[in-house]
C-alpha cells in the first residue's frame, strides 16, 4: 500500500486485519496530508501553560509546538490533538522516543500543534478527591465534564491565534470527546479526525456492560464502589496492548523498548507515581462510567 506522497509512510501490504490497520492509516494521512506543507528540517518550539477552565479553580494544561519562524496561523494549519482515558496527551501524541512523537511529525509539515489534558489528567488541575482513597468520592471527569475543558481549549486557541477553526484529533476515548465537541460546535471545527474511536459498543472488554466494571446486581449499571479515579501500572498497560496485537511475537509489530518509554513518560506526568509500588498513573474514572 502506498500512502500519499510527502507523508513519510513507508509500509509493505498487508494482508487481513493488518490490512485493514493500514488503510485506516491511509486515510488518516491523506486527510493531514491534505493541509499545509513545509520543509521537514525545522527546529521546534515547545510552550507548555496553564489556561484557566471554564469552571473556577480549573486550569488547564496546554501544549504548543511550532516550528521556529512559522508566523502563518491559519484555519486548515491549527491542530488540536485530545487525549484517552488512561494517558494524557503529551505521552500519547508527544512521545519523545525515536520519531514517535506525533505533534513534531506535523510540525515539521507546516502544522501549529497544541494538545491538552482534561481535569485531573496529566498537567491540568488534580481537585482534592485524587488526594483521597478512591472509594471515598464518585467519578471524577465525566464526559460533559470533560467537554468542557476542550471548549476552554479551543477558545484559547482562537483568541490567541486569531483563527476561527481548529483541527481536532481524537484517540480512543479522545476521538469520541472529539466528535462530542464538533457535533456542539460545528463551527469551531475544521477537520475531525477520530482515530480508534469505540464502535461495536457490546461486551467491550474494558468499559461498559460485560467490562467487569458493572455492578453486580445491575449488570447494566457502573459500580460506583470504583470510585473517583483508578491506578494503571505499565504491566497492565502492556498485557492490554499486547492482547490487541494480533502477532504472537509482539516485537515483530512493535518496537520491544517502546512500551517502557511510553510508559515512563505518562508516570512522569503525575506527581505521586513513584510513591506506589509498581510505579503507576492515576486517571479518573468519569469515563468508566459513561460507558454504561
Amino acid at each position: 500500500m502506498e500512502y500519499p506522497h510527502g507523508c513519510g509512510f513507508d509500509v509493505k501490504k498487508g494482508r487481513g486485519r493488518d490490512h485493514m490497520i493500514k488503510s485506516v492509516l491511509a486515510l488518516l494521512a491523506a486527510l493531514i496530508c491534505a493541509g499545509p506543507a513545509s520543509a521537514q528540517q525545522a527546529t521546534i518550539v515547545k510552550s507548555d501553560m496553564q489556561i484557566d477552565g471554564l469552571d473556577p479553580g480549573i486550569k488547564i494544561f496546554v501544549r504548543e509546538k511550532i516550528a521556529q519562524g512559522n508566523t502563518r496561523f491559519a484555519n486548515d494549519n491549527i491542530v488540536l490533538f485530545l487525549h484517552g482515558a488512561t494517558g494524557p496527551s503529551t505521552c500519547d501524541f508527544d512521545l519523545q522516543y525515536k520519531d514517535y512523537s506525533w505533534a513534531d511529525w506535523l510540525v515539521k509539515r507546516g502544522y501549529v500543534v497544541y494538545m491538552g489534558d482534561y481535569r485531573n489528567y496529566g498537567g491540568s488541575t488534580r481537585e482534592a478527591a485524587m488526594d483521597e482513597p478512591p472509594a471515598k468520592n464518585q467519578p471524577l471527569t465525566r464526559s460533559f465534564l470533560a467537554l468542557r475543558d476542550i471548549e476552554a481549549m479551543v477558545n484559547h486557541i482562537k483568541r490567541t491565534r486569531n483563527v476561527q477553526k481548529v483541527t481536532l484529533i481524537g484517540w480512543s476515548w479522545g476521538a469520541m470527546m472529539a466528535g462530542y465537541y464538533a457535533s456542539l460546535h460545528s463551527e469551531n471545527v475544521e477537520k475531525l479526525v477520530m482515530y480508534a474511536p469505540l464502535y461495536n459498543f457490546n461486551d467491550h472488554t474494558n468499559l461498559g456492560p460485560g467490562s467487569g466494571l458493572q455492578n453486580k446486581r445491575k449488570p447494566t449499571e457502573f459500580n460506583f464502589a470504583l470510585g473517583a479515579y483508578r491506578v494503571a501500572s505499565e504491566a497492565a498497560n502492556t498485557a492490554r496492548w499486547n492482547g490487541e496485537i494480533p502477532a504472537e511475537n509482539k516485537d515483530e509489530y512493535r518496537d520491544p523498548a517502546l512500551p517502557a518509554a511510553f510508559w515512563s513518560e505518562c508516570l512522569a506526568t503525575d506527581p505521586t507515581s513513584n510513591s506506589r509500588t509498581p510505579p503507576s498513573l492515576r486517571a479518573p474514572n468519569g469515563v468508566l462510567e459513561d460507558s454504561f
